[in-house]
């Protein structure tokens, strides 16, 4: 075992963890986000429209648990023009002493059950509808493995934000000149995330091209109004790979 890969084995995980943060707020300072964050906040803005993404909820009583604690905070801020989302920076550290239980989320190409667990769909969300909005993506992460089929696919692969605390988050400019606010819809089966904003805005038309790169990897385009913006690689589900 190599020296470096040894000193990351007896680090625990809490001080990865705050290295971790130190490093992104030397990042953020660096590309000027830092003092641009929205916080939770209530403004007396008022909302006359809205875009909706209704998605399948794939539900279970952890998982609900999870998003419920997440959508509070997450419903708490208004994004000003240039204000920049951040997933994590808004739901903070989703530990069990904040009610957050074990839910199933994909850790390392393997379904695992893992504390705050499931709230990728959260992430998912906003992402796409803020492609849709035509909102500025400063930060995105895909997940690496496609581990669902044609038949159970709830969300369009390419579609997805994954998000791991302290290593991957999700951030959105507002480069819109009104605030907006994200909320949520939660029904039995299904959960409904809403752009609210002042002034009517474009729902961009968002299409997702895939393409095959070999036996294990394939390629997604991601198209807004007939426009390449960007690309996501997953490795390819196979059966049997996955732990449940």
């Amino acid at each position: 075992m190599k020296k470096n890969e040894m000193i990351k084995k007896i680090i625990p995980y809490h001080i990865k963890i705050k290295l971790h943060e130190l490093k992104n707020i030397f990042r953020d300072i660096f590309k000027g986000y830092y003092f641009n964050y929205a916080k939770r906040k209530q403004l007396p803005s008022k909302f006359l429209h809205t875009l909706k993404i209704r998605q399948d909820l794939k539900p279970n009583d952890t998982k609900k648990n999870n998003l419920l604690i997440a959508i509070k905070s997450i419903e708490s801020v208004e994004i000003n023009p240039n204000e920049i989302f951040s997933f994590w920076k808004i739901v903070g550290n989703p530990s069990s002493k904040k009610g957050y239980l074990e839910s199933r989320s994909l850790v390392n190409n393997q379904l695992e059950k893992s504390i705050g667990g499931g709230l990728c769909q959260l992430s998912g969300l906003i992402y796409y509808i803020s492609l849709h909005a035509k909102l500025e993506v400063l930060e995105r992460y895909s997940h690496s493995m496609d581990i669902y089929t044609n038949e159970n696919r709830f969300t369009p692969l390419g579609s997805d934000a994954t998000v791991v605390y302290g290593y991957k988050d999700l951030k959105i400019r507002n480069n819109l000149n009104h605030p907006i606010k994200f909320t949520f819809l939660m029904e039995e089966n299904h959960i409904t995330i809403q752009l609210n904003h002042s002034s009517l805005i474009e729902n961009n038309k968002v299409d997702f091209k895939e393409n095959i790169l070999d036996d294990n990897r394939i390629e997604v385009g991601t198209i807004i109004n007939q426009e390449k913006k960007g690309k996501s690689i997953y490795k390819r589900y196979v059966p049997n790979t996955i732990k449940k």
